[in-house]
């Protein structure tokens, strides 16, 4: 080989080297290959004038497959921020050529420069073929998918399945795939392309899709659980409170003033005691909780104790007879949680002692409960 093939073999890119670009490219932006081997030299740099702009240049681009009147592009190739640059460079002595999409294009530009003046075209991807029969058909352009498997040999990398030591192929396809995973934003397509096609098909993002969901529904169910289940203080233990307030305190959790007034109804909100209520969950601390006393049943401050039974069953009771006379939609979203709770707080208790309990409620206690279910008791 001599003359001009030695020569611009030296100065201008090869076919492999093309193709090596062409892949980085694809890797650094998820753009298809074929778009990236058909991006042209010429660009826009919207930033040009302004200082502190990350850097960015705009790229004419053609996805044919989608249509003459969407096959039309306008790409960005961006630089990384200068806060990252200065990351990237710190202890670094050679400046990173390859940190960002944007600066491999600048670097592409420029080393294609004379094979795209020589071979007559404004595409980025601009080489010198050592072989062919006519000077002119030396001249390349544009990168081909074909060349892929030829890199890859020369690279040590697979062409069909992967090494027993676990290297994959290296392909555009599973390029495009993998960046579209770690950008998880669309790419020269929308929204529900990228969910139901790309990502939809990655046993990653399956894998990973399941382990937020899980975390997210234990999270909930933790919660609910926290706020749906209160305390129930056992007929034992108030008894114990009579001789012994101080341990039987300590065994509630509460303070022995509290468990005190709890005892004897001072600190009663309708359905179940509460230990302070300037704590509430949704109000701000020191001021009065506003919420409705149906509220309670999820509380973290409430506590249900043995004399607030028969106002428990009467509620649940009200509830059970409401539920005939309400559309389902409509008692799902005001009523179940409230009926949930209640016979969450009622199976505490033997079917004697609910029984008991329906047979000793008072006339007032039930006005009460007539009061709260019918919402009188929320009138601000």
């Amino acid at each position: 080989m001599s003359g001009i093939a030695e020569i611009a073999g030296h100065l201008c890119l090869t076919s492999r080297e093309l193709t090596a670009f062409c892949l980085l490219l694809t890797a650094l932006t998820a753009e298809n290959f074929g778009t990236v081997a058909a991006w042209p030299a010429v660009h826009y740099r919207p930033d040009a004038a302004l200082e502190g702009v990350p850097g960015i240049a705009l790229i004419e681009a053609s996805k044919p497959r989608r249509g003459p009147e969407r096959e039309h592009m306008v790409t960005p190739v961006e630089d990384v921020p200068e806060e990252l640059a200065a990351i990237l460079a710190d202890d670094d002595s050679e400046p990173r050529l390859f940190r960002s999409p944007l600066r491999v294009y600048q670097l592409l530009v420029e080393l294609t420069e004379l094979a795209r003046r020589h071979g007559g075209h404004d595409l980025a991807l601009a080489g010198f073929r050592a072989t062919g029969a006519s000077r002119d058909g030396r001249w390349t352009r544009g990168a081909s998918a074909k060349n892929i498997a030829r890199w890859s040999v020369r690279h040590g990398f697979p062409t069909k399945e992967p090494t027993a030591q676990g290297v994959e192929p290296v392909e555009a396809g599973r390029l495009r795939q993998t960046g579209i995973e770690r950008k998880r934003r669309p790419v020269a397509h929308t929204r529900s392309t990228m969910n139901d096609h790309y990502l939809a098909r990655s046993e990653a993002v399956v894998g990973q899709s399941r382990t937020v969901v899980a975390d997210a529904l234990r999270a909930q169910v933790a919660t609910a659980r926290k706020r749906r289940s209160v305390p129930v203080l056992p007929a034992a233990l108030v008894e114990r409170a009579t001789t012994d307030l101080d341990g039987a305190a300590r065994e509630a959790g509460l303070d022995p003033q509290i468990l005190q007034r709890l005892i004897t109804g001072q600190q009663d909100t309708v359905l179940t005691g509460c230990v302070d209520h300037r704590d509430s969950p949704t109000a701000k601390p020191g001021e009065p909780c506003t919420e409705s006393f149906l509220t309670c049943l999820g509380c973290e401050n409430a506590r249900a104790l043995p004399h607030q039974l028969p106002l428990q069953v009467a509620a649940l009771d009200q509830l059970n007879i409401l539920r005939t006379h309400v559309d389902q939609a409509t008692w799902a979203a005001r009523h179940q949680v409230h009926q949930e709770r209640l016979e969450d707080l009622v199976g505490h208790y033997r079917e004697s002692e609910q029984h008991k309990a329906r047979q000793d409620i008072t006339e007032r206690q039930q006005k009460m409960i007539n009061d709260l279910m019918s919402g009188r008791m929320d009138l601000r």
